[in-house]
């Protein structure tokens, strides 16, 4: 006999999107939270590559558990070590672009990344994410209630 992990209903809230940009980079942004758990900033970083639109890098900028997916599909976090998880996303992208491409395994879009554009796109990364409204849209995932429990008890 076996038994069945309860499963919980996760409600997530998404604001719209809004985007830049800036040296061989669409970096596309929005306001979401997790429940009651956590929320922030999410941002999806884009490049170009063989002529297709191919998504990096998701960096979720929250408040409680900063943390991105390199590849952005990839289920497993890598902690954002930082207090201000914006201020690491800006310096992230402005500084490391290349270097986080390469981590998605995409290590041409890094190499054909403008440096110098990036470098200076600081201020129009705080603008996009100064923007950014509050969530409007709500979805819920079903997730296993453990799962829930970890996220709640951070």
């Amino acid at each position: 006999m076996t038994t069945e992990e309860p499963m919980a209903k996760l409600e997530i809230k998404k604001g719209p999107d809004d985007e830049v940009t800036a040296g061989g980079l669409r970096v596309v942004a929005c306001r979401r939270e997790v429940g009651t758990i956590d929320g922030g900033i999410s941002v999806y970083v884009w490049g170009q590559e063989a002529g297709q639109d191919v998504e990096l890098v998701r960096m979720d900028l929250f408040r409680t558990r900063p943390h991105y997916h390199a590849p952005a599909e990839r289920q497993e976090e890598t902690v954002i070590p930082a207090a201000d998880s914006v201020a690491w996303g800006i310096e992230a992208l402005t500084t490391r672009a290349s270097e986080l491409a390469g981590e998605a395994g995409s290590a041409e879009v890094g190499e054909a990344l403008d440096t110098e554009a990036l470098g200076a796109a600081g201020p129009l990364l705080l603008d996009l994410f100064g923007r950014l409204e509050e969530p409007n849209e709500v979805s819920y995932f079903e997730i296993p209630q453990f799962v829930l429990d970890e996220l709640a008890a951070g």
